[in-house]
């Protein structure tokens, strides 16, 4: 029988095969799960009258990108979410996909609002709200988990298909902003327990300071 030796690198990349499972923060999230979304909500997206079917999917892909990258940002906290390292991932292996998508988004503004300077102004804000959008504090656990499994997924996604994926994730990123808390143990009960306290009040102790038993028979509190 022949033995198997593994290294330190063998053995990082086999648990890093397994990192899609929840469960590194101790914590077990809600189903966040929804339809793909072809079409932008005004909630998240804004109104972006007259867009192109090739624009609305710039639009999402774009929110996608600024989803992890809040994440990156926001979920260090627990390091081995790889928040960062998933980004950054991300934004070198679909480099291409993420320039086109912004051109087109450039492209959008500039047909829709002028002067340039507008146009400019426009897009910049536009970047600024969406990654906005995806900040939470009582939704932090759920989002970040979500955020670290997916942006580890992008890492097997093949070129040119990163738009399709995000269409995909999206809901699941945006449905992780509310703040279901943890989902193992949702029910705990909690016992009251009546116990007769003694009366402290001055009245109880002489000018010897002694006390004065009378005042055994106290107060019920509920504990």
């Amino acid at each position: 029988m022949k033995r198997v030796i593994l290294s330190a690198g063998m053995i990082a990349t086999l648990m890093g095969a397994t990192s899609a499972a929840y469960g590194f923060i101790f914590f077990k999230p809600a189903d966040y799960s929804g339809a793909p979304l072809l079409t932008l909500d005004p909630v998240f997206d804004g109104t972006m009258p007259g867009a192109t079917p090739t624009e609305v999917n710039a639009i999402l892909l774009w929110n996608f990108r600024s989803a992890l990258n809040l994440a990156a940002l926001q979920c260090n906290f627990e390091p081995l979410l790889d928040t960062t390292d998933n980004y950054n991932a991300m934004l070198g292996n679909h480099r291409e996909e993420l320039m086109k998508a912004y051109a087109s988004l450039e492209g959008y503004f500039k047909r829709t609002k002028k002067p340039l300077s507008a146009a400019q102004k426009a897009l910049d804000q536009f970047g600024t709200r969406t990654i906005s959008k995806y900040s939470t504090v009582r939704g932090q656990l759920g989002f970040c988990e979500t955020a670290g499994r997916i942006g580890h997924e992008t890492k097997f996604i093949p070129r040119s298909m990163l738009t399709s994926f995000a269409q995909t994730a999206l809901p699941e990123l945006r449905n992780a902003q509310k703040p279901y808390g943890e989902q193992q143990f949702r029910k705990v009960t909690i016992n009251k327990i009546l116990v007769k306290l003694p009366s402290f009040a001055p009245e109880c102790y002489n000018k010897k300071k002694v006390y004065d038993l009378a005042c055994l028979r106290g107060s019920n509190a509920a504990f």
